[in-house]
């Protein structure tokens, strides 16, 4: 599901124990200029928990219009606090 264009933030993901992993954020996209990392757990997009939702629906969740933020909460291990990203979506080019 990563050809073409879209408006999105550039991380390819993953599901692992319902919810979604980060498996690596691409270079010079919107959520690796935002911090996102490699393993960081998605539990909310824009106030919606993931958990319970399939890959292709949290994908769905995360594109959008170019231009619109998004907000997503991540988990990231060795930190207690979940982190919250607002990320403004670009177009993606895979």
């Amino acid at each position: 599901e990563t050809s073409g264009k879209f408006g999105g933030l550039g991380i390819e993901v993953g599901m692992e124990h319902g919810v979604i992993k980060v498996i690596s954020p691409i270079d010079n996209t919107p959520a690796s200029k935002a911090g996102v990392k490699a393993g960081d757990y998605i539990v909310k997009i824009n106030d919606i928990q993931v958990q319970g939702k399939s890959l292709t629906e949290a994908v769905g969740l995360m594109r959008g219009p170019v231009g619109s933020d998004i907000e997503i909460t991540v988990r990231r291990r060795g930190i207690k606090k979940s982190i919250v990203f607002t990320i403004t979506r670009e177009i993606i080019e895979i």
